[in-house]
């Protein structure tokens, strides 16, 4: 009798056999998945990050697109740039030809305008690709950013 119950034992436990196997494997599974989406969102991050960058720069270069012929005389004594739309575009569209897109692709100014006279907008749009292709992360994002400057004289 003895030896039935340590036999009973012995296959059941043989029932069990490899179960932590597919554990393993599924959880490594679930890791991976991670780590994927994980690097595929620090990406996205990094490459906003050098996108707005970019938009600082030429919005900084399209707030400081006035000639001095501009600047007006106001009746407290201080004096202040007058930009327009059509020179503030074309100040951003130069640097931007100039200083290059750096390792951004697909570059585009989606905006350049003053909005009061005073301050310049501009606003790109880049393409953004995932380092890896997974079926958890798309093929890629059309990525936004805006940036405003304004010139000020002290």
């Amino acid at each position: 009798m003895n030896g039935e119950r340590s036999g009973r034992r012995r296959s059941g436990l043989r029932s069990e056999d490899g179960s932590t196997i597919i554990l393993t494997i599924g959880f490594a599974a679930v890791a991976l998945a991670l780590v994927f989406v994980g690097v595929a969102a620090t990406s996205l991050y990094v490459e906003h990050k050098r996108l707005l960058a970019l938009a600082d720069s030429l919005a900084a270069t399209a707030a400081e697109s006035f000639s001095i012929d501009e600047v007006v005389l106001l009746a407290d004594g201080s004096v202040r740039p007058v930009l327009d739309d059509a020179r503030v575009r074309r100040s951003a569209r130069d640097a931007l030809a100039q200083n290059g897109q750096g390792e951004l692709s697909g570059v585009v100014i989606d905006d350049a305008v003053t909005t009061d006279g005073r301050s310049a907008e501009v606003t790109l749009s880049s393409d953004w690709h995932p380092p890896m292709l997974t079926v958890f992360v798309s093929a890629g994002l059309r990525i936004e950013a805006t940036a405003s400057a304004r010139s000020v004289f002290w």
